[in-house]
């Protein structure tokens, strides 16, 4: 056999090896089963509640905390972070304040703040000196708080359906205060309408399990814990945000009813200290990661983020 002949032969050896490597990476993050109710673990915080979370993961992987957003739950994070544990990621799912299976008081407004704070300490609480924070939509902006007031906590930022600024958005106005056949959220005292909570958790998600799952969660959310927490969505870190460094993906789906296009330019430039990468999800909504099948989509690209941009990242 010539030397070329060997060459070419080596070459296309090599190409199968990393063909079959990524084929074992992809089958594995493919396979796993979620679980819609899972063992919740339980930590007291100094801030005075008692949050619930879900731990995937052996404790020996890169560190990632997934921060739900506004009515969510473990429910939202459940298919990416499964599939992040799978990739050899250790996952924490913590439930904010008011939400899901964490402490719900009986308080006029849960500020981002106090989430951010709730984050802090609950970090402490299971041992985490820092990760790399991933939020949705309201987990987005407590993550921004988090970085903005703890930056010795945060390795990175994922910030999917966020922006840099909320103030007079139409959609959190017409939650609050309502419009046609919804008479807002300052109305209602004991229960929700059960057409309002079926079209607010309507989903195109692949698993029917994974859609009653998060209604139910929505269901048994008290009327002043919904209240609560859209009263504090009105914020302005556009002077802030400047001052972050640590790598920062954004994803947006271009069909976000919620943020703009012009929402995430200003995020963008607001983060003008930090190297930001910028992913547009094309025909997806603000709920980017569970529309579809996007969870594995979206875990993938945060592992593709991590791995371009940490040293201690799970290897292939």
């Amino acid at each position: 056999m010539s030397r070329q002949k060997r060459r070419t032969l080596a070459v296309v050896i090599l190409i199968l090896v990393v063909l079959a490597v990524v084929s074992v990476v992809l089958n594995r993050a493919q396979t796993v089963t979620v679980d819609y109710d899972p063992e919740y673990s339980y930590a007291d915080l100094d801030t005075g509640i008692r949050m619930a979370y879900v731990h995937l993961g052996d404790g020996t992987g890169t560190p990632v905390v997934l921060i739900h957003g506004a009515t969510d739950s473990y429910i939202s994070f459940s298919q990416v972070g499964t599939r992040l544990a799978a990739l050899g990621y250790d996952v924490y799912i913590p439930e904010l304040r008011g939400h899901g299976h964490t402490d719900k008081p009986m308080e006029d407004v849960y500020q981002v703040e106090e989430h951010a704070e709730d984050i802090d300490a609950f970090m402490t609480a299971v041992n985490l000196q820092d990760a790399n924070i991933v939020g949705h939509s309201l987990g987005s902006f407590v993550a921004q708080d988090l970085a903005i007031l703890f930056p010795q906590r945060v390795q990175s930022l994922t910030l999917i359906g966020s922006a840099a600024a909320v103030s007079d958005n139409p959609m959190v106005e017409w939650m609050l205060y309502g419009g046609d056949d919804f008479a807002g959220l300052v109305s209602y005292v004991d229960t929700l309408p059960e057409e309002f909570l079926r079209t607010w958790t309507e989903s195109s998600n692949y698993d029917p399990a994974f859609v009653e799952a998060t209604y139910q969660n929505a269901a048994e959310m008290p009327v002043y814990a919904w209240r609560s927490t859209f009263l504090a969505v009105d914020l302005d870190n556009t002077p802030l945000l400047w001052a972050l460094e640590v790598p920062v993906l954004i994803i947006w789906g271009s069909d976000d009813v919620f943020f703009s296009e012009s929402d995430q330019l200003l995020l963008r430039e607001s983060l003008r200290s930090a190297a930001v990468t910028f992913l547009t999800k094309e025909g997806v909504g603000h709920n980017t990661h569970w529309e579809g099948n996007m969870g594995m989509e979206i875990a993938g690209d945060i592992d593709t983020f991590l791995k371009n941009n940490l040293l201690d990242a799970p290897s292939d």
